[in-house]
């Protein structure tokens, strides 16, 4: 099943004022706070078998009452096959050279179908290089505010709600964090850098331990000229920490960093299915 939408969870946390963790990701101040929708997946991914997009709905019927210290088993996302055959060392992000990846994270960016804010993705993955999990995050339940050049999330709630999805006593090989610039760049601002740490450290407290990969993300994406064949969208290509790549409207730009958001990690461009 393709989408698959969770409603509130049992957190022992979420009463803990202190547990919800505010973090602001920008690039620049500027702009009129806006309601961010709960965005639905195209739809692009029926019938893929390699990859999976959850979305979050608070008002779905589908409890994951499983959340770590809950009540219920939560429900078995993981682990899933990874796309990507070859071993790469830690610390590379294996981006997968697959059409519905491409079309999934160009959903998950431009926010659903809703305003072109800032928003916040999760990539996950068995591996500790390779994502096959993607969760959307656009519901206003894990947000304060979203612009188009600034978001500010309740971090530790995000993270606490990822972190629910897989069974107790597992953890992903890899956490990969990423939040837009629309109309921007990838390069991470003062704001990006100086909450980095405590991004990561709301996703060691959420799984319970610090063994996986943890890159922070910055999707950029801008207005493109023409409109490119069919042929020329979604060819990926390697930049210095990063990939881009042309979908029917917007270019697009990944730049994967370490926990600090300061050094540009390995991207590789690897076969998908």
């Amino acid at each position: 099943m393709f989408d698959r939408f969770f409603g509130d969870e049992d957190d022992s946390g979420d009463d803990d004022p202190e547990a919800d963790v505010e973090v602001r990701t920008n690039a620049g101040a500027w702009g009129t706070d806006v309601n961010v929708g709960s965005g639905d997946p195209s739809g692009v991914l029926d019938g893929d078998s390699w990859f999976t997009t959850h979305t979050f709905d608070v008002d779905s019927e589908e409890s994951s009452a499983g959340a770590r210290g809950g009540t219920e088993p939560s429900p078995d996302v993981s682990p899933r096959e990874s796309p990507v055959g070859t071993t790469y060392p830690r610390g590379t992000f294996a981006f997968p050279a697959s059409k519905p990846f491409m079309q999934a994270l160009e959903t998950r960016g431009k926010n659903g179908a809703h305003e072109r804010v800032e928003t916040v993705y999760v990539l996950t993955g068995q591996s500790a290089t390779t994502p096959t999990e993607l969760f959307g995050l656009d519901d206003p339940e894990y947000y304060e505010s979203a612009t188009p050049s600034s978001v500010t999330t309740l971090e530790s709630k995000v993270a606490r709600r990822v972190a629910a999805s897989y069974p107790d006593g597992e953890t992903p090989g890899v956490v990969a964090r990423f939040h837009t610039h629309p109309g921007g760049t990838t390069t991470p601002s003062d704001t990006d850098v100086g909450s980095a740490e405590s991004i990561e450290e709301c996703y060691e407290d959420a799984f319970g331990t610090d063994d996986f990969e943890f890159f922070h993300g910055i999707h950029a994406y801008v207005e493109q000229s023409g409109v490119p064949s069919v042929e020329e969208r979604h060819d990926p290509a390697a930049l210095n920490g990063g990939v881009s790549w042309r979908g029917e409207q917007y270019r697009h730009e990944l730049a994967l960093y370490g926990p600090r958001f300061r050094n540009p990690q390995d991207v590789v461009i690897a076969d998908g299915q």
